[in-house]
């Protein structure tokens, strides 16, 4: 199918992620996806006459690419060079990129990361999980902040801990960030378990319910973490199932503990209906 053209009439599901959904899930602003295809850096896979964009599972890895290269310091117009790109024109903009870095004395420990991979000398990436399993899990507890976008993640987690040691309530499990790419209004809630017969004031709760969930692991920074949602995706597809959203991250090894991106371990699960 070709953008503009709506003569077969496909669902939404057919023409694959909406702007909207496809933002959520790889942590970045709609806005910024339309600004992106405004300057022809990345466009969507398909428009239709009345101007909705749909993106295909198969454009996650170029949007993950997209965010690596600016975690490095690299310009938009400097990203759209480096996209197709050889891998020796990689590694000359690459090693451009470190000489002014170092020219600047900018200290960007992830930045110095990423642009070793690049350049070929950062260590073997972890291995990548692909499996799907499917499991029963009871009903959980939580209390929840609000987390305005993707940007407000880490500022609305140290919201919400800071209200549960000022109350004082004690976790009962890992944090975990609930994504709704179908909610009406914020598509991150930012939680934690907890274990108390009432609610204090201070507190928003919200019930995971008790179900069969689909789960897998994501390794390594949250980059290309839209990869694993896709996997859960197409997994429900292929097996006639739906799924009853919030998407749940549950970080099992995080920038708490861990001295590098690349040692993160996450799982994203969602429920599942037959």
């Amino acid at each position: 199918m070709t953008p503009n053209d709506q003569s077969s009439h496909p669902s939404d599901a057919d023409l694959g992620y909406t702007i909207g959904k496809f933002a959520a899930i790889n942590k970045i602003s709609a806005r910024m996806l339309r600004h992106y295809d405004k300057i022809g850096l990345f466009k969507p896979q398909t428009v239709l006459a009345n101007g909705y964009r749909f993106y295909a599972s198969t454009q996650i890895p170029t949007i993950s690419l997209i965010k690596k290269y600016q975690a490095c310091g690299f310009t938009l117009a400097e990203i759209s060079q480096l996209l197709g790109a050889s891998d020796a024109a990689i590694q000359q903009l690459a090693q451009a990129k470190q000489r002014q870095l170092a020219q600047q004395d900018v200290q960007q420990d992830q930045a110095g990361e990423l642009l070793a991979t690049l350049l070929g000398d950062a260590p073997a990436s972890l291995p990548s999980d692909d499996a799907v399993s499917v499991t029963q899990q009871p009903e959980r507890h939580l209390v929840c902040e609000p987390a305005a976008d993707e940007a407000d993640i880490d500022t609305a987690f140290a919201r919400l801990y800071h209200t549960l040691a000022s109350i004082p309530v004690q976790p009962a499990g890992l944090a975990l960030l609930l994504c709704d790419p179908d909610a009406a209004t914020t598509a991150y809630r930012v939680a934690v378990p907890c274990a108390f017969n009432t609610t204090p004031a201070a507190l928003t709760r919200d019930t995971l319910p008790a179900g069969t969930y689909l789960s897998t692991l994501h390794f390594g920074s949250y980059d290309n973490i839209a990869m694993a949602y896709d996997r859960l995706v197409q997994y429900a597809q292929q097996h006639h199932q739906r799924l009853t959203t919030p998407f749940i991250e549950r970080y099992f090894l995080d920038q708490t503990f861990a001295a590098s991106s690349h040692d993160y371990i996450t799982e994203i699960s969602v429920q599942i209906t037959p």
